[in-house]
């Protein structure tokens, strides 16, 4: 199989010039993949709506690369193969679930020209929309916090209302939920939490105040948005209406919570095995500082031992001399008594106890250092 190898900075300028999802074409990884190495290498992405700023010749935000970075500097990268694009060319789970949607689901994705039985998230949103006080930025307005993350303009209101219920239904037909949490709409599908929200686009315009060079107005464009870490993605108006997306912007959450459940899964399990390691590591450092004690000890010893055998071969040579030269006095057999005990209480063999030594380090031969005790 046929690679290539890119830099950190050729893979920036890579990333920054061609869609993630067209590269995962050319080469033998997915969108999904790619990004994780970007983050990795800590190499900024483009965000949601980039493309299509380029694509309508308006101004982008590229951060520039990070000079502090440490990690790898090379990818190498496998370029898919005939056959390789053939299977890539066949239906993706995303769409083959997007097709098991649409044939199960049909009428329950349809959204109706009026609300009927609104969910109770839709009520309190058309409540607070519909407010005349409403604040307006922009020119929409939004909810309050604590209900549906929608900003729209008023005209767009009954349309925003219409898609919000007929996703929140479907997604619980789906077995799922929509919950309110930190002031955020998340759909709640096998444990995962994914923060969507629905905007309005808005469209750049000369101002009209000395002071604001630029104005904001609404464009009647609605978008779908998700915002989760390697996750973002945006469902737009455009040949198809956000309403005839339902299908596949369930699909797709449906798919990338079974993603985030898998990483989640490896995740924990690299964790529960590098504890495994960690504990190893601690019962081996104790192993070994035992280890280490032991021998100490017995190195000590043996130390000892050899020292009281020289003492008393050292004793028993300065008795014969006395000897020999007729010199035992009664001094000296005291000075011997005294020694050979002193030996007696040295030699780890024996240890025999001794009244002035007792408080005595026979290692150190310093004086054992007792635990200060307080006195009242």
């Amino acid at each position: 199989m046929e690679k290539e190898t890119f830099t950190r900075n050729e893979l920036y300028d890579l990333v920054w010039s061609v869609p993630l999802l067209t590269l995962s074409k050319k080469y033998a990884i997915s969108d999904v993949g790619l990004r994780k190495i970007c983050i990795k290498m800590e190499i900024p992405l483009p965000k949601a709506g980039h493309w299509q700023k380029l694509q309508f010749n308006k101004k982008t935000n590229q951060p520039k690369l990070s000079a502090n970075y440490n990690g790898d500097k090379e990818v190498i990268l496998s370029l898919r193969t005939e056959e390789m694009k053939n299977i890539a060319a066949s239906p993706s789970p995303s769409k083959i679930l997007q097709q098991q949607i649409e044939k199960e689901m049909q009428p329950t994705l349809s959204v109706p020209e009026k609300l009927s039985k609104p969910d109770e998230l839709i009520i309190a949103a058309r409540e607070s929309l519909n407010r005349k006080d409403r604040y307006e930025h922009n020119g929409m307005v939004s909810c309050e916090r604590g209900e549906l993350d929608i900003r729209v303009a008023r005209t767009n209101i009954p349309r925003a209302l219409r898609f919000m219920d007929t996703l929140i239904k479907a997604v619980k037909a789906r077995g799922h939920d929509v919950i309110i949490e930190n002031d955020s709409t998340n759909i709640l599908i096998n444990t995962q939490k994914l923060k969507v929200s629905l905007r309005e686009k808005t469209r750049r315009v000369p101002g009209n105040d000395h002071w604001q060079t630029y104005d904001y107005i609404p464009t009647g464009i609605l978008i779908f948005k998700l915002d989760k870490v390697l996750y973002d993605k945006e469902w737009i108006d455009g040949k198809q209406k956000l309403e005839d997306q339902l299908p596949a912007i369930l699909a797709k959450l449906e798919i990338i919570s079974v993603e985030l459940n898998e990483w989640d899964r490896k995740r924990k399990q690299e964790r529960e095995e590098e504890q495994i390691r960690r504990d190893r590591q601690k019962e081996f450092e104790k192993r070994q500082e035992e280890e280490l004690k032991l021998f100490r000890s017995t190195l000590l010893k043996s130390s000892r031992w050899h020292k009281a055998v020289n003492l008393r071969n050292y004793i028993d040579e300065v008795e014969a001399k006395a000897k020999a030269e007729n010199k035992l006095n009664d001094e000296l057999q005291s000075w011997l008594a005294w020694a050979r005990g002193k030996a007696d209480w040295y030699d780890p063999f024996t240890e025999t106890p001794d009244e002035l030594l007792q408080d005595i380090d026979r290692e150190t031969l310093e004086p054992i250092k007792k635990p200060y005790s307080y006195s009242w």
